[in-house]
């Protein structure tokens, strides 16, 4: 799907501001979340499982920890995706491309605060690749 085409600008000193506050409250927003669903999974397995689980019982406590520690491994990669855009707020790079160098556009970066690409870039990052194979067939 093609996105629309933003006229990429700097951000402004209020537009930087606002966007380190907004990563900064998400950021705790998201440890605040991350305690409270470890929690959560250790009092799931123990309600579940009980003291002597049988294997149905110990089966569905398995499940639903790899539900709790999928969900924990998106929320810790967004907190590292968090933590690198305010080093990069920091450091004076926020809000630049990693890959074309130019500006990521104020509103894409509202949406998304942790975007390391311009739209156009992560359009074409996010394109599927094309490999020539032996047999002649090109598959992604």
């Amino acid at each position: 799907m093609k996105l629309a085409a933003w006229p990429a600008m700097p951000l402004t000193r209020e537009q930087a501001l606002e966007l380190c506050c907004v990563i900064d409250e998400r950021r705790a927003a998201l440890l605040e979340e991350l305690h409270k669903d470890m929690g959560q999974a250790r009092a799931d397995m123990d309600e579940i499982a009980g003291p002597v689980p049988d294997a149905g019982d110990e089966s569905v406590a398995r499940t639903i920890a790899e539900l709790d520690q999928a969900e924990v491994s998106r929320e810790v990669g967004e907190l590292r995706q968090l933590d690198q855009a305010r080093k990069r707020y920091d450091e004076g790079s926020y809000g630049q491309c990693i890959d074309c160098s130019g500006e990521i556009d104020y509103r894409r970066l509202r949406v998304h605060p942790a975007a390391i690409r311009c739209i156009h870039c992560q359009e074409r990052f996010e394109q599927p690749r094309m490999v020539e194979l032996p047999d002649g067939y090109r598959r992604l």
